[in-house]
Order: C-alpha cells, then sequence, then structure tokens
C-alpha cells in the first residue's frame, strides 16, 4: 500500500500544483455497509453508495475494499481520495466541503484513463450538483 501511496502522491504533484511532500494517511478500507454507516454517523440513506471518503478530523483515508489494490477503480478512487487529503495538507480553503469535489473528479478521470487507459464517464450534472455549495 505504502508504494501505491507514494506513486499516486507524485502522479498528483506531476498533474497539479500541490505540494505532495507529505506524511502518507491511513488508508482504511471497508465492506460497504460499514464504509457508509462510519460516513453518515447515523442512518443510511437507502439509494447510498458511497466508495470512499476522506475524514476531516481524523485525516484518514476510508474506501470500499471490494476491488484487488491492483485494480484500476480502486486505485482510481485512492487517488480521488488522496487528493482531499493533499488539498487539507495544502491548507486550501473551500467554500464548501462539496467543492472539494470539482478538481477530484476529473483528475480521477485523467488518471484513469493516462495510466490504465480506463474511460471513465461520470454524469456530468451529477458532478455539478455534488461539487457546488447550493447556494
Amino acid at each position: 500500500m505504502k508504494e501505491l501511496l507514494m506513486t499516486l502522491m507524485l502522479w498528483i504533484g506531476a498533474n497539479t500544483n500541490y505540494n505532495v511532500d507529505l506524511s502518507l494517511p491511513e488508508i482504511i478500507r471497508m465492506d460497504k455497509a460499514p464504509l457508509e454507516y462510519q460516513y453518515f454517523k447515523e442512518e443510511v440513506p437507502r439509494d447510498s453508495d458511497v466508495h470512499g471518503f476522506y475524514n476531516l478530523k481524523d485525516k484518514k483515508i476510508y474506501i470500499r475494499g471490494e476491488y484487488p489494490l491492483d485494480h484500476p477503480w480502486a486505485q482510481g478512487l485512492i487517488l480521488h481520495e488522496l487528493l482531499h487529503y493533499i488539498q487539507d495538507m495544502n491548507n486550501v480553503r473551500f467554500e464548501c466541503v462539496a467543492e472539494m469535489e470539482k478538481e477530484a473528479w476529473p483528475l480521477q478521470q485523467k488518471y484513469l484513463k493516462e495510466v490504465h487507459e480506463f474511460d471513465w464517464q461520470y454524469d456530468k450534472l451529477w458532478y455539478m450538483t455534488v461539487s457546488s455549495c447550493g447556494y
């Protein structure tokens, strides 16, 4: 896992202006139900499909563990959440937590395409919804 995290951090550093000379965060892999409970802390919405998240309080990355670490989707998820860790460690300020997603989704898509030749297309309307503050 350490080598994967270092590789992903270097890739993020080469593709952004962030300082990536940071300690490596802890990654916790979980099944879907416990992960969603950890994320929501209360009742999990019926249509929830959380794949991972970065916890701003404990500075840990939580991801679903159903894919092996050498699978492109698992690496894309880790990269996405690792970017949030890097944003946090670089003291990037956002109007709301949702704004952290504006950079993460396109960067994850770029990584999957360039490194794994995996063409991930996400719904642009959904992306706009989850990456804005909604005011």
